[in-house]
């Protein structure tokens, strides 16, 4: 649902806005994406109704995706779980990752700790996906 809504938001802004380069809205919004929305609110770059919308939209989709992400704690974890079939070593792995929290642990780190660069791994791989479909949605 999330993941839905996420969409519809920057298909409304699209539609409200039209293409990347359109507007001036237009080009500031997509600058927060290019930048990354936590850079551009940092920067304290101006925060007008299109770029708000854009921003909300992304990141209700960046929710939605780190959501489906395979790790006991979030949804698409259980999800996995559920449909893995009942052997004792998926018992063993689900006994590890829910019961002694190992995937919340894991979670934690791929989230905060920056593995080999200077973002952690996470949040870049949700970038490096996300990003084309960004622009696919927003036109550009």
């Amino acid at each position: 649902m999330v993941l839905a809504l996420g969409v519809g938001l920057l298909v409304l802004w699209n539609g409200l806005y039209g293409p990347v380069g359109g507007q001036e809205g237009g080009r500031l919004a997509f600058n927060a994406v290019v930048t990354g929305p936590a850079q551009f609110l940092q920067s304290g770059g101006p925060l007008d109704a299109a770029t708000a919308l854009f921003l909300v939209g992304c990141s209700l989709l960046y929710l939605g995706a780190l959501s489906l992400v395979p790790l006991p704690p979030l949804p698409g974890g259980l999800l996995m779980l559920a449909l893995a079939p009942r052997t004792p070593g998926w018992q063993k792995a689900e006994y590890q990752l829910v019961e002694r929290n190992i995937g919340v642990a894991a979670l934690l780190v791929l989230l905060l700790i920056p593995l080999g660069g200077s973002v952690p791994m996470l949040p870049k791989l949700l970038d490096i996906v996300l990003t084309p479909v960004v622009r696919v949605i927003c036109g550009g």
